[in-house]
């Protein structure tokens, strides 16, 4: 039986949009060009696939082929060993003489327990099981059934999760709706849009209005960062009603002062996206 090709037009956008920004953005254009490239290597991870059948709700780590991801891995060390920045780059070299069974240990924690033992190394192991990752869980994600797509929880005692991957959200959303506008979170690893509430910490849950403050820059006008004061957590957020062109994943890392301006002024981001800003 042929099962359809993966529609890889989410990562074609992801690419033309850090082209088009890493030109008329200076100060990013190095980690847009970069991620960029990045993108494009993984639109190849699962480019002219099959896609994945639906299946009944299981655990992410028996629903992955890991059999491919972990295939995935020498091949882009090896990219990384020669097109990376100088630091990532020697990292890389270095990364090569790991195992395969050392690479399955890594994912295995990383996705049955995100902080644990890959959150405390360094942060190019991180990088390349997260890069080789996301296109194959995005891929398996996206095969559920619209119906079976939960939302987000609601926040209680920490941080929100994604219901499908247990991944941070990464990035907020703000879409047009009626006299306002909604707010999706983007997952960190299957980076699917899901609806949360407009007033809230998605870190700790305060919903007062007083300690959840907005800040804007002038050379940002669709980017705003959404911090609260009670935890001292932020998130960023697009807004596409003031430029529906822009990519979250991408203006996110096209944007990066704003992060440095609010870590400045002692906030932590909730979740650091794939570059680690």
């Amino acid at each position: 039986m042929r099962h359809p090709a993966v529609n890889t037009s989410r990562w074609d956008e992801r690419v033309e949009r850090a082209r088009t920004l890493a030109a008329i953005r200076p100060a990013a254009a190095e980690a847009l060009t970069f991620y960029g490239a990045v993108a494009e290597y993984q639109k190849s991870l699962v480019s002219g696939g099959p896609a994945p059948r639906a299946e009944p709700r299981r655990p992410l780590i028996d629903a992955l082929e890991l059999g491919a991801v972990l295939d995935a891995i020498p091949d882009f060390l090896a990219w990384l060993a020669c097109l990376a920045p100088a630091r990532l780059a020697e990292s890389a070299v270095g990364l090569r003489t790991l195992e395969r069974d050392h690479w399955r240990r890594l994912i295995h924690s990383y996705l049955t327990d995100e902080d644990g033992d890959l959150g405390k190394a360094d942060h190019a192991p991180r990088f390349v099981v997260e890069v080789v990752l996301q296109p194959f869980v995005e891929q398996a994600a996206l095969a559920e059934p619209a119906e079976q797509r939960r939302d987000l929880p609601q926040t209680e005692g920490g941080p929100i999760r994604c219901p499908f991957c247990n991944a941070l959200p990464v990035v907020g959303v703000l879409r047009e709706a009626g006299h306002g506008a909604t707010r999706t979170l983007v997952c960190s690893l299957c980076l699917i849009e899901r609806p949360y509430l407009r007033v809230v910490c998605p870190s700790c849950g305060e919903q007062q209005f007083d300690a959840l403050p907005v800040y804007t820059a002038s050379q940002f006008e669709h980017t705003r960062i959404e911090a609260c004061d009670r935890c001292r957590s932020y998130l960023k957020t697009i807004d596409l009603t003031k430029d529906g062109l822009a990519i979250p994943l991408v203006d996110d890392i096209a944007s990066v002062s704003l992060d440095l301006w609010a870590r400045d002024r002692g906030y932590v981001r909730l979740r650091a996206n794939l570059l680690g800003l």
